[in-house]
């Protein structure tokens, strides 16, 4: 068994073992796979009527499905109808949401794109760009997630699963081309080196065959492996958008290709990868109308001897092949191939309606479906005049995989399963915020606050007490696809007061990370004891150089008059005596509330300056609504470099009309021509006044701290 490489673990963080081939001199590391057992067949199926628009009213009894001609029982009947009208172009959002939930369970559409370097000429790099980009920002709807994967340029390149299109457009204009010249180009080189020596009706082999091989290897199994970890996602559509100049390996000549069946076989495992995961693949060629372009410019024909092929009919070859293995990764999985074509936008809007409207059947196959064996499928409908668009049928795996998991073996099973899920849980309602600060040996302290609904608890009474607990893991994740777990147990052990304020108003935890540099993905599990709800957030955080940068500001911190009626267990970052009350992932508040914002300002300067701090909160219609500024000396920091200014405000909300508000903290030097500034900001919105305010927040008796555990 093979294992997803490195790259593609830190875009998709799924679970693996590697173990890889030996790759040829001076060739990329292989992308891998990991295989996924099939409990039960899962197919969709797109019903359209004669106007070609989705049919909406068909029910469980309306449908038939075939497994090898056998009508098979449905146990799992769902529609799926997501409203799509095709946005204008939408410029990321100017502040981006710094709070995760999973009270809202995902319903939108769900891509991965997969950008194939291996594949893509250096030369059309940005017109790869340029369709990701396009996909992105006209067909990238609110709701939808979508993951970007690269086939070689490293594990930073990718992005996993978000719905931050500011994210994903980052991940896209990190790709850069690495195509070999075709294999007509590349025997012309070759038969001009050996020219002199060669003998009439000599052939002419492709010196770089076997680079060409593995690089077709690569390209299939980072396919494969997408699809594979797509099948942990039941219950929805799943589209790889593959952005690819297609295989340039002749697969159907094993005679004188000596890895044609080895790549035929790759190719046929990646789409019975997709068949048995239910993934579509859609497949874009970047050459457009033509294909070949400057290419053609590049060839000289060869006229002593013409039956080697070395002429424009060699580089037409080159490129009906390469077409033809994106025809077939589409066709094979109910797909779309947009090859031969400028028209990528049809493409696009063709995704996302399959993506949009259609029915999922499911079924559990008859016997074990372990043989390796393709089972044909057909679903029909009982009414007339529409048309049935469904897979075809599915291979099944050979024996069981080996298990695997993000976490070791010493994180509880039930973390380790919402830990290695591709999306997060929400069977026990959380969020989730994170929030750099300059930390020891060019670190940084990452707090951590996760607040979660009381309604998952159920205590049970001893002694006078309240008792229930709860199982905490923390899965790090960074770009170079490296994971460390850290879990703990949480012992609530309440007095009747504070049972009564988390089944009200729920229950936080702090915690914190010790972090390098980078980017990361967190992935927070948490289970309550007593009723077994589990649930889990992801998080995206770039955590900053800040001793890299002259004047820098780490995360915001949010507390407010009413965060204290929230019990909490657990140590924050900040000194206690900078907020008045614990940090909370609260976003909304009511008009008597007060707030308080805290952050650190880095000053990388040593000559005597001044920093000014302004804090605003800013109306929705774009007036400051409040304003505060602080000037800050340099002398008080004793001209120590990279020393942090301690800075907190404190924002009333009495008489601000409901809306969403931006609260914003920026710092600026007064030093130079161009002084350096940094600023931060977080949405918060102000609700309808509430009939009476809450009780004060200091009734609320305190939650034991749990025990530290160690860091990730």
């Amino acid at each position: 068994m093979k294992a997803l490489p490195a790259a593609l673990l830190a875009v998709l963080a799924a679970p693996l073992r590697a173990q890889a081939p030996a790759p040829p001199p001076a060739s990329p590391a292989p992308p891998a796979t990991f295989a996924v057992e099939v409990g039960y067949v899962e197919v969709d199926a797109i019903v359209t009527g004669r106007d070609g628009q989705p049919v909406r009213d068909l029910t469980r009894g309306d449908f038939t499905v075939l497994e090898d001609g056998k009508p098979q029982t449905i146990d799992l009947f769902s529609q799926i109808d997501i409203p799509y009208d095709r946005p204008e172009p939408l410029a990321p959002p100017a502040v981006p949401p710094d709070v995760r939930t999973n009270e809202r369970p995902f319903q939108g559409r769900l891509y991965v794109i997969v950008l194939d370097e291996l594949h893509t000429s250096p030369q059309r790099s940005l017109l790869v760009r340029a369709a990701a980009r396009r996909f992105l920002e006209r067909h990238f709807a609110e709701g939808d997630l979508a993951a970007v994967v690269h086939t070689a340029g490293g594990a930073a390149a990718g992005q996993g699963l978000t719905s931050d299109r500011r994210l994903l457009l980052l991940a896209v204009d990190r790709f850069l081309g690495r195509k070999l010249p075709s294999t007509t180009l590349s025997r012309i080189d070759e038969y001009q080196r050996t020219r002199s020596a060669r003998q009439q009706g000599d052939p002419v082999r492709d010196p770089q065959e076997m680079e060409r091989a593995y690089n077709a290897r690569s390209s299939l199994d980072t396919l494969k492996g997408v699809a594979e970890w797509l099948a942990g996602i039941r219950g929805r559509r799943k589209a790889v958008l593959f952005l690819s100049e297609g295989i340039d390996y002749d697969l159907y000549d094993a005679i004188n290709n000596r890895e044609a069946s080895n790549i035929l076989d790759s190719l046929r495992q990646a789409t019975a990868a997709a068949t048995r995961a239910n993934v579509s693949f859609y497949t874009v060629d970047p050459r457009g109308l033509g294909g070949l372009g400057d290419e053609m410019m590049e060839i000289q024909p060869v006229f002593d001897d013409p039956s080697l092929g070395l002429d424009t009919q060699g580089m037409e070859g080159d490129l009906r092949r390469s077409q033809d293995s994106l025809r077939v990764l589409a066709d094979e999985t109910s797909g779309l191939a947009a090859v031969n074509t400028n028209d990528f936008t049809t493409a696009f809007a063709r995704m996302v309606k399959d993506n949009s409207a259609y029915y999922v059947l499911g079924y559990y196959p008859p016997g074990q479906r372990k043989d390796n064996r393709h089972h044909k499928l057909e679903v029909r409908v009982s009414r007339p005049g529409v048309q049935v668009r469904a897979r075809s049928g599915y291979s099944t795996p050979h024996g069981k995989p080996p298990a695997s998991s993000l976490a070791s073996q010493d994180t509880p099973a039930p973390l380790r399963e919402l830990l290695d899920s591709p999306l997060p849980r929400p069977g026990l309602p959380m969020e989730v915020q994170a929030a750099a600060f300059e930390g020891p040996a060019g670190k940084a302290k990452v707090a951590l606050a996760l607040e979660m609904s009381g309604q998952g608890f159920r205590f049970t009474e001893k002694d006078g007490a309240f008792h229930d607990a709860l199982a905490l893991a923390i899965a790090v994740v960074n770009a170079a696809g490296k994971v460390s777990v850290s879990s703990q147990k949480v012992q609530l052990d309440l007095k009747p007061r504070t049972r009564q304020m988390v089944e009200a108003v729920g229950f936080r935890v702090l915690s914190s990370l010790e972090l390098a540099p980078g980017r990361y993905e967190i992935r927070v599990a948490a289970r309550a004891a007593n009723t077994g709800a589990a649930g889990s957030v992801y998080y995206d955080l770039d955590v900053p150089d800040f001793a890299k940068q002259p004047l820098a500001l780490s995360g915001l911190v949010l507390t407010s008059a009413t965060a204290g009626l929230v019990p909490t267990a657990g140590q924050g970052v900040l000194p206690k005596d900078l907020l008045p009350g614990p940090p909370t992932t609260a976003r909304s508040f009511f008009p008597f509330d007060r707030l308080a914002v805290a952050a650190e300002i880095y000053d990388g300067e040593r000559a005597p300056h001044t920093v000014d701090v302004v804090t605003t909160l800013v109306a929705p219609d774009g007036s400051v609504a409040w304003r505060s500024a602080d000037e800050r000396k340099s002398a008080a920091l004793q001209g120590e470099a990279g020393t942090a200014i301690v800075h907190g405000a404190q924002v009333p909300l009495k008489g601000m009309p409901p809306g969403t508000y931006t609260l914003r903290v920026a710092a600026g030097s007064r030093m130079g021509k161009k002084p350096p500034s940094a600023e931060r900001a977080l949405l918060v919105q102000v609700l309808p006044p509430a009939p009476s305010p809450p009780p004060a927040a200091a009734a609320s008796p305190p939650v034991p701290s749990p025990a530290p555990s160690p860091g990730p």
